[in-house]
């Protein structure tokens, strides 16, 4: 059960920050963050020119894609934790 809640509040909150930057992406509220020579070279290849590219704002896409990732960690380590905790969590039997 506290597993189901752990999920439904990590999901809530990407959906919830995912509607947020939707609604403020090109609008009134643009952040103008300096990312420097690096980080720029980085937001200037095509993974987030054309593969990554969500929002129109470059901090937006980089916030999404973090937070993507946290998700994507967080569902291995309980996945792998599941596993190692039951043992009979791949012999399960169809049947019965």
């Amino acid at each position: 059960m506290m597993l189901l809640k752990k999920w439904i509040i990590n999901l809530g909150g990407f959906l919830i920050l995912n509607f947020i930057f939707l609604i403020f992406d090109s609008t009134f509220v643009d952040t103008n963050f300096n990312f420097g020579d690096f980080g720029n070279r980085i937001l200037q290849t095509e993974l987030f020119t054309e593969w990554l590219s969500f929002y129109e704002n470059p901090f937006f896409n980089i916030v999404a894609i973090f937070a993507a990732l946290q998700l994507i960690i967080i569902s291995l380590y309980d996945i792998s934790k599941e596993i190692t905790r039951n043992d009979d969590f791949l012999n399960f039997n169809i049947m019965d």
